[in-house]
């Protein structure tokens, strides 16, 4: 008898830190993207008032932050320096693929992102400008709508968590 309740609190616990672990991915997500929109509006500093060259301002991009995306913008930056003939657009999607995996960015987040580098690298100033500008708004109303989802949706996954482990308790015993 006591194995089984041991058992059925085991089993509540884990489901309710399943669902604690899914509204962290959420939080976790808007982290995300507040620091890729913070970096963004960094390159688009530097080409517009340093007149910066691209790939000078994603190395020097590189070289100033320490999150995430560290490890993306020294991958592009490196890309660019090899000089093997491919587009910004290929080197930039590329390493969105191969360097943003742990990130907690959904799939719409990295497709603006590559969308983003479609656009860049080829462009005049003003419209690389524009198109940073345009990736900028576009961000900023998903972070809008993760920030408002958020709430919502942590409590929806910490009780769907605990009501799971109910649940399941309930149909072993």
């Amino acid at each position: 008898m006591i194995g089984k309740i041991i058992g059925a609190i085991l089993v509540i616990v884990s489901s309710g830190c399943m669902g604690v672990y899914f509204s962290v991915i959420l939080k976790e997500r808007i982290k995300d993207l507040k620091e890729l929109n913070k970096l963004i509006v960094i390159l688009r500093g530097e080409i517009r008032y340093a007149s910066t060259p691209l790939p000078e301002a994603v190395g020097s991009l590189a070289e100033r932050t320490d999150g995430e995306y560290r490890r993306f913008l020294h991958a592009v930056a490196q890309e660019l320096d090899k000089l093997e003939g491919r587009t910004f657009s290929d080197i930039w999607h590329g390493c969105v693929e191969s360097e943003l995996v742990d990130t907690s960015l959904s799939k719409k987040d990295k497709l603006l992102l590559s969308r983003l580098g479609e656009n860049l690298g080829y462009l005049d100033k003003e419209m690389q400008l524009n198109t940073i500008d345009l990736y900028i708004t576009q961000i900023q109303g998903e972070l809008d709508d993760a920030v408002d989802c958020v709430k919502e949706k942590v409590r929806l996954y910490n009780m769907l968590g605990v009501m799971a482990g109910i649940f399941i308790t309930i149909v072993l015993i």
